[in-house]
Formats: structure tokens, C-alpha cells, sequence
């Protein structure tokens, strides 16, 4: 038995000789993977300010992304447009022009001197669970008393966006979905273009692989 005790022993010290040998601090290499973030990491709401930055990071990637032939800002865009709207599809006449056109007054301004750089698809990841957030703690918002911001952000948002991708001006009038309940918009939600949404992805890219997305 004494060799079995001994055994034992010097695993013991072996394993706490390896845990005191680990570093202090983690590095970024042991972060987690945002692909992988749920709404623990990601459903703290922005501020205003914060907000319309994310929104117009998500316009600026997804106009980048249809660009260069790309499905993951469609993903994103079809995540919020789902989870808003309760629709499934996109209106039929969009182009990609129109991800930057009519550029709302109360976002910050694009730079019409220059292309401005799109950012990683990470960035436009958190601004499509930021802006759900917003609109999940601020809806319905009550009316600005400041005469350089609109009514309400979060109709602006939801306005913009709806005509943006979904109905079409004139002939639809925008709506959210008829069950609609905001506590519920980051209810199971995940990163759109993650690993854990490989078989709805495939959907949406046979969806909208040959829709009329085009210059």
C-alpha cells in the first residue's frame, strides 16, 4: 500500500507544481471567441450615442460585405429583421446601393470626402445584439425634448431599418411583428454567423444566394 500512497502523493505535487506555474493573467489568446458569445456577454444596452455608432458600423460592413459577394451581413441583417419584424424575407426591390442611401440626418455622418473602412464582422455582430438591446430596454421611448434628435430613437431605428431592407415605401406601411415583446428580442439569440447557426445560415444563403442584390 506504501507504494500506492506514494503514487498518489507525487501526482498531487505534480498537479500543483503545473497550476502554480500558470500565469497570473490570461492572456488574449484565452478570451472568448465572440462567434461563440451568447447575450450573458451581450445584452448590456448601449447608450445613444454608443447605439448609433453600432448601427452605423452594421450599415457600413453590410454594404462592404454585398460588395465583395459576401452572406454574413445578410445574416445579420436577417437575424434583427426576423426577431423585429417577424418577417422572412427581404423586400424584393432592394439593391445594394440602398444599405447607404438616404443616409439618416440623426446617425453620425459619413465621410463624403472618402470610402470610409468597413469594420471587422465581429463589430457588426455586437451592433446587431447592441441594437436589439436598445430596443429591448428603451421601447416604447418617449418623446426627445431636444430639437437635434427625433421623436423617439428607437422609431427611428426601427423605421429606418424596416424601410432600409423590409417594406417597401409607399406600398407598405412599416410594422414590428404582431407579437412583438421586447423583453423576448434576445430570447436564445446567437451570433448569426457563428458555428451554432451553420444550418440556418445555409438556409439563408440558399435563400438569397440569387436574389436581386444587385448594383
Amino acid at each position: 500500500m506504501d507504494w500506492v500512497l506514494w503514487g498518489i502523493l507525487a501526482l498531487l505535487t505534480i498537479v500543483l507544481f503545473a497550476g502554480l506555474q500558470r500565469p497570473t493573467e490570461e492572456g488574449f489568446d484565452d478570451l472568448p471567441d465572440i462567434s461563440e458569445m451568447t447575450t450573458q456577454a451581450l445584452d448590456a444596452p448601449p447608450s445613444t450615442s454608443e447605439l448609433k455608432n453600432h448601427y452605423k458600423a452594421l450599415l457600413l460592413f453590410v454594404d462592404d460585405d454585398i460588395r465583395k459577394n459576401g452572406i454574413k451581413g445578410l445574416r445579420i441583417l436577417a437575424d434583427f429583421r426576423n426577431r423585429v419584424y417577424g418577417r422572412c424575407d427581404f423586400r424584393d426591390n432592394l439593391k445594394t446601393d440602398d444599405v447607404l442611401a438616404n443616409w439618416p440626418s440623426w446617425l453620425p455622418p459619413l465621410d463624403i470626402t472618402m470610402k470610409e473602412p468597413a469594420p471587422p464582422v465581429d463589430d457588426a455582430v455586437t451592433a446587431e445584439s447592441k441594437m436589439l438591446a436598445y430596443i429591448a430596454r428603451n421601447f416604447p421611448q418617449e418623446p426627445s425634448k431636444s430639437k437635434d434628435e427625433p421623436a423617439s430613437i428607437v422609431r427611428s431605428l426601427i423605421q429606418d431599418f424596416g424601410y432600409r431592407f423590409v417594406f417597401k415605401k409607399g406600398r407598405e406601411k412599416e410594422r414590428v411583428a404582431p407579437d412583438f415583446t421586447p423583453r423576448k428580442l434576445l430570447k436564445d439569440w446567437v451570433n448569426p454567423v457563428g458555428k451554432q447557426h451553420n444550418k440556418r445560415a445555409r438556409r439563408i444563403e440558399r435563400e438569397y444566394r440569387d436574389k436581386c442584390i444587385r448594383p
